[in-house]
């Protein structure tokens, strides 16, 4: 049996079919870029009014549903002052420009990393914080109090009453105090490394020793060996809070960035544990050095034991 084959009226249904595609697509282009933008408008201002008319959230109504732990009430209420402003009126729950304004505020807030809102219909807002956590507390060479600053040195308005260590900044350990702006990094080296070597204090040291006295102060006032260039007087030092409530000075080594060696933090935590357990609470000590595992007692002033 004989087959035909009709390949010119194919090659011609499926050139019909692609001009046809090809007109579709034309005719979409041309809907959307000319009569697009104006339906986009159009959308929007109708987005906009429908948000202007939704319920509205009044802002001084603020509450906090949970707090990390350490922020205790001291602090609660500091932060919450500095919010306050920016938390006032109401605004639609729907209202997008309003929501971006007032979270950009927000984020002005020196306390305030990040700053997240959520919706809860129909008529509530939840704002989720990052803040910065305070860490150091920065004091003058008459013991006046300047700032706070969170780990990353940045500083943060004074609070008073809180169990953070101080750092001093002493004439004698670079001249005079330059601050900076509440919100930037305090622009002082002694501050930067203070506020990392109390951070690795919490983490790494008095983590790891049962008891560990309090962290009264971080002493970088030889930072860079600018004052004495000494074994005897390392560039870190630490004041530990004795028992009847004197400070013991403690030698610590070099600060966290240094590109020199450093006493690791875990060798440092085993020779307080050490001393605690020759002089418990520190009592009798008022002085000695965290950076020898072997030699410890030779530093301990006034030396304890042979």
């Amino acid at each position: 049996m004989a087959r035909t084959t009709r390949t010119g009226s194919s090659d011609g249904a499926s050139v019909r079919l692609w001009l046809m595609r090809l007109c579709v697509w034309l005719v979409f282009f041309v809907v959307l870029f000319g009569w697009g933008p104006r339906a986009l408008a159009v959308l929007r201002g109708r987005v906009a009014e429908a948000g202007k008319a939704s319920p509205a959230v009044e802002l001084d109504l603020v509450g906090f549903t949970r707090r990390p732990a350490w922020v205790d009430d001291r602090l609660l209420v500091a932060i919450s002052r500095d919010l306050q402003p920016w938390l006032r009126g109401s605004m639609p729950i729907l209202a997008e420009e309003p929501a971006r304004e007032l979270l950009r505020r927000l984020k002005k807030v020196s306390w305030v990393v990040d700053a997240r809102l959520e919706r809860q219909h129909p008529d509530q807002f939840r704002v989720r914080f990052g803040l910065r956590r305070p860490v150091l507390a920065v004091r003058d060479e008459l013991q006046r109090p300047l700032c706070l600053v969170d780990r990353h040195a940045v500083a943060l308005p004074w609070v008073d009453g809180l169990s953070l260590p101080n750092v001093v900044l002493r004439r004698e350990g670079g001249g005079g105090t330059v601050l900076g702006d509440i919100g930037r990094p305090v622009p002082d080296e002694r501050v930067v490394a203070a506020a990392a070597i109390a951070v690795e204090w919490r983490d790494q040291v008095a983590a790891k020793v049962p008891d560990c006295p309090r962290l009264l102060e971080v002493d970088t006032t030889n930072l860079g060996e600018r004052w004495v260039r000494s074994p005897d007087y390392p560039e870190v030092r630490v004041g530990l809070r004795r028992r009847d409530g004197a400070k013991v000075m403690f030698g610590y080594g070099r600060p966290c960035d240094s590109p020199l060696p450093r006493v690791p933090a875990s060798s440092k935590a085993a020779v307080l544990g050490r001393i605690l357990a020759a002089s418990p609470g520190l009592l009798g000590l008022v002085a000695g050095d965290l950076r020898f595992e072997v030699r410890w007692r030779s530093w301990l002033q006034p030396r304890q034991g042979s």
